[in-house]
């Protein structure tokens, strides 16, 4: 019988971060505990995802990094870091975060400031170790006095669906220096986000109110059926859909096509307002001496009010809103400024809205149409995420929804901004999705048989051992779209003539290449191929008196012909190595 533990998982996003745990003997969703009691950061969901650096002092974080502590402390004004897990992903710009249409701001985060000497991952990882010390010594240390420190704990991470391995390894290596997985019974996990809410929605979907809003009744999900969820965050929305491949005694799901995502969260809208601000006040506005930083960072009186108007956009009858400005301004009437209050008008905010929203909307269709194309049917769209809460983008999913036909349910799950974090959880406990999609092509670097017809006589090689080969060929063993199950194997057979004990220890170091073309190229210097990692395998413990040898030209050469196997899970990848059909050790990936 397996040990009890309890189950952590940590949303750590890119404006808020919530954990939510459950001992691993407990199997509903009211057995999932939220924490909405922090010992410095008030009572509240989540915490924002916010830094500030004292000198002298350990640094302060979420809500105390805030506008609201700089005001008791005037003496103090450091900078307030945010928004610095979308560092994290340093390919964000490659196509996997891709704007659709095209604009800088949405592809880019060349405005996220970072302390100087420091990382993405070094300021992560210190907003992690402060979020892992409240946990284990205010709130579980208050929860389990007696056995906290005999408990084991499994900590799931969550991450967004379409982040690169580099980007997931990022985040486990800032969890690790923050200190998760330090006690030697603790273990860790990732999960991708829009797997988890899925897990959530199936869990949830049955139960009482669970439907904060929904153009229809709840439907009910048989075998065959497709539905797509739309998790939308701060900083990133992904997609992600999934086939209905059994409904009792459990439900067991497969990835219906390939998920996408884009970096179209709700922060956008406030880079936008924020620029808004700058056209409606003028050059004023970029004078540091009048318009501080912290007037309008996150945190600050100023983004609260707007904040709190945001939520409110598309469930009120309002159709105008006052600001309070931080600083004296002249009236003027034009631009909506008069006896210092900004009047900001329901135009102003769909001017801020639309462009994310339509974005958010733009990939949601793209997904369908995937489905569509694939020759199935969606039966339902579960928006979830705290942008989800959005009933502007609610209600303009909507729209878009009731042009198809048939129309399309759209439902807004209650509480939807836990839904990540409490389908971690139901994750870790009874994992249902037995089958993903991949999202690249995996290959590596190897020696094809040489083809006159298909290749050039530049790349003709002869090996020690009388094969003749063609050199710089990719081995594609994974193509993207394939279908993947949660325990199968992606194998790459590969072959190196080696001269000794030295050359055996180098063999080891592969390079993973990946692709997202259409068609996967044939050699590893064409457009579309590039790294992925370097693969390390151990090889100590093979003798080279089991390899075949040959001479050529005084030289012995060793023929080591072995494989690499891959194992891809929601948010991680594994490696082993296979010599003569035995597993001969693991294998790590390095990232540049």
């Amino acid at each position: 019988m397996e040990r009890e533990k309890l189950i952590v998982a940590v949303d750590f996003g890119t404006t808020y971060s919530g954990i939510a745990f459950c001992h691993s003997n407990r199997k509903e969703l009211k057995d999932i505990e939220v924490i909405t009691s922090w010992s410095s950061n008030g009572v509240a969901p989540k915490v924002p995802t916010e830094i500030r650096y004292v000198d002298g002092r350990d640094p302060q974080w979420g809500a105390e990094a805030s506008l609201a502590c700089e005001r008791r402390q005037a003496a103090n004004s450091a900078v307030i870091y945010n928004r610095f897990k979308l560092l994290l992903d340093v390919r964000g710009g490659t196509g996997l975060y891709r704007d659709p249409g095209g604009s800088k701001n949405m592809s880019v985060d060349d405005e996220i400031k970072l302390p100087r000497g420091k990382s993405a991952i070094n300021v992560s990882s210190d907003y992690l170790r402060l979020l892992y010390k409240e946990l284990m010594e205010k709130i579980l240390r208050r929860r389990l006095p007696e056995t906290l420190d005999v408990t084991p704990i499994h900590f799931i991470f969550t991450v967004p669906a379409i982040w690169g391995h580099q980007a997931q390894q990022a985040t486990k290596l800032a969890a690790e220096f923050a200190g998760f997985r330090s006690r030697p019974t603790d273990t860790m996990s990732l999960v991708s986000e829009p797997e988890a809410a899925s897990l959530f929605v199936l869990k949830a979907m049955h139960e009482a109110n669970f439907s904060r809003i929904s153009t229809a009744a709840m439907p009910s999900l048989n075998e065959g059926d497709t539905f797509v969820v739309c998790d939308a965050g701060g900083g990133t929305v992904d997609l992600i859909s999934y086939e209905v491949e059994q409904v009792k005694p459990g439900f067991r799901l497969r990835e219906a096509v390939i998920g996408t995502g884009g970096k179209c969260g709700s922060s956008y809208i406030d880079e936008a307002f924020i620029k808004l601000l700058r056209q409606k006040i003028g050059p004023q506005f970029d004078n540091d001496r009048i318009w501080n930083k912290k007037d309008i960072s996150r945190g600050s009186a100023l983004m609260k009010t707007f904040d709190s108007i945001k939520r409110s956009f598309g469930q009120t009858t309002n159709n105008v809103w006052y600001i309070e400005l931080p600083v004296s301004v002249d009236d003027d009437e034009a631009n909506g400024i008069l006896e210092n209050e900004l009047e900001f008008t329901e135009q102003d905010l769909k001017q801020l809205f639309d462009p994310v929203v339509d974005k958010v909307v733009n990939l949601v269709k793209s997904q369908v149409t995937s489905i569509h194309s694939a020759n199935k049917s969606v039966s339902a769209i579960f928006l979830v995420g705290g942008f989800g809460e959005s009933h502007y983008l609610y209600t303009t999913l909507v729209k878009w929804a009731n042009t198809l036909n048939p129309p399309l349910t759209v439902i807004n799950p209650s509480d939807s901004w836990s839904a990540i974090m409490r389908g971690a959880v139901v994750h870790a406990l009874n994992p249902a999705i037995k089958s993903r999609r991949l999202r690249q092509h995996y290959g590596f670097e190897c020696c094809d048989f040489f083809d006159p017809r298909k290749h050039d006589i530049s790349r003709f090689y002869q090996c020690p051992f009388g094969n003749r080969y063609a050199k710089g060929v990719v081995k594609w063993s994974g193509l993207m779209g394939q279908d993947c199950s949660e325990d199968q194997e992606l194998a790459f057979p590969l072959q190196r003539a080696i001269t000794g004990r030295d050359s055996l220890v180098l063999a080891g170091q592969t390079i993973l290449y990946g692709g997202k073309t259409p068609t996967p190229p044939m050699y590893m210097e064409n457009s579309g191929v590039y790294p992925v990692g370097t693969i390390s395998a151990d090889f100590s413990s093979v003798s080279l008196d089991e390899l075949p040898s040959t001479y050529q030209h005084n030289i012995k050469y060793y023929q080591l012909a072995y494989e690499v196997r891959m194992k891809l899970r929601s948010a991680d990848i594994e490696f082993s190595v296979w010599l003569k059909g035995k597993c001969v050790g693991k294998a790590s990936i390095s990232y540049k």
